[in-house]
């Protein structure tokens, strides 16, 4: 995941997300007898992840400026991942529930409603999106000044979002319950800004759309959907993908993170396979769908070609 010890698993995206959640002793302790079973993957649900990988690029020998320049993550393998217990839905815990947090405006209402669609193909789980809540009138925020703005920018404390907002609301069907906010945030003081932040261990999150404007719709709804993928990823578990470029790469500026691909490449697709069981030629058809209808041309004609690829 990153920068962890044997207690804790910590994994720091500098402008991208900032994830802390607890790895559990007894998830190094399983039997070889069970770890076995558990990781002998169904020759049907693996069938697309095992197939050749021609299709995902590696990652490039990193440069500066770039996440892992600054930040040497060891990466996840498919058994680290089965082995590091991850949250997964039960009957009662099965909805991605969304929280928008302060003022939206229509445009920011409407990307919100389509990036939820997006999570719920891409998990391939319900969602929902409640109603707004107000941001705190005292408290929990700083006033920053970046080169390029002509005004100091409010930035918000994430802790307010993980520790005093989400955790209280925790609906009771919600596997994952993500703030959505439209002002800048930030984990402490040693840090500029990041985009998001998530707890493995509480199942909570928060987001925001902040930077991401003013851009196109597209723009806006592509960037949105990247990073709902990222940090749910995240509190299912999966962590920095350092193989192949993948919607799980770290990113360490808003320029890195366009570059990332909307997709997962094999090892976390597999991860996701196992976790929730996906058939990820029914998953693809759905993306494609999502993709054809919202203009997103580069991500729909990826996925044909995929598909040309895989089907039978």
């Amino acid at each position: 995941m990153g920068l962890f010890d044997l207690k804790r698993r910590v994994c720091y995206c500098a402008s991208g997300c900032y994830v802390k959640g607890i790895l559990y002793f007894w998830a190094f302790l399983l039997s070889a007898a069970f770890s076995a079973l558990v990781l002998r993957a169904p020759a049907i649900l693996w069938a697309e992840s095992a197939m050749e990988d021609s299709d995902f690029q590696r990652i490039a020998e990193p440069r500066p400026g770039e996440w892992l320049f600054h930040f040497h993550e060891p990466g996840q393998s498919y058994e680290d991942y089965i082995r590091s217990n991850p949250v997964r839905i039960s009957e009662k815990r099965r909805a991605l529930v969304f929280q928008p947090v302060g003022p939206f405006s229509h445009t920011d209402r409407d990307i919100i409603s389509k990036a939820a669609v997006f999570a719920g193909i891409w998990f391939d789980l319900p969602t929902r999106v409640e109603q707004a809540v107000k941001l705190p009138q005292k408290g929990w925020h700083r006033v920053r000044h970046f080169r390029g703005h002509y005004r100091p920018i409010r930035q918000y404390q994430t802790g307010y979002f993980l520790h005093e907002l989400l955790p209280p609301r925790l609906p009771e069907d919600a596997v994952c319950y993500l703030a959505i906010t439209m002002v800048d945030l930030y984990p402490d003081e040693q840090w500029n800004f990041v985009f998001g932040q998530a707890s493995l261990s509480d199942r909570v999150g928060v987001y925001s759309m902040a930077r991401y404007f003013p851009a196109l719709q597209g723009v806006a709804l592509r960037r949105s959907c990247k990073v709902l993928a990222h940090e749910v990823g995240h509190v299912f578990g999966l962590a920095h993908c350092t193989t192949y470029q993948c919607a799980m790469n770290g990113s360490n500026s808003l320029e890195e993170s366009d570059r990332r691909p909307l997709r997962l490449c094999p090892i976390c697709l597999k991860k996701i396979q196992w976790n929730r069981g996906l058939d990820s030629i029914r998953r693809y058809k759905k993306l494609q769908a999502f993709y054809d209808k919202h203009y997103l041309k580069g991500e729909a004609a990826w996925i044909g070609k995929r598909l040309d690829r895989i089907m039978p």
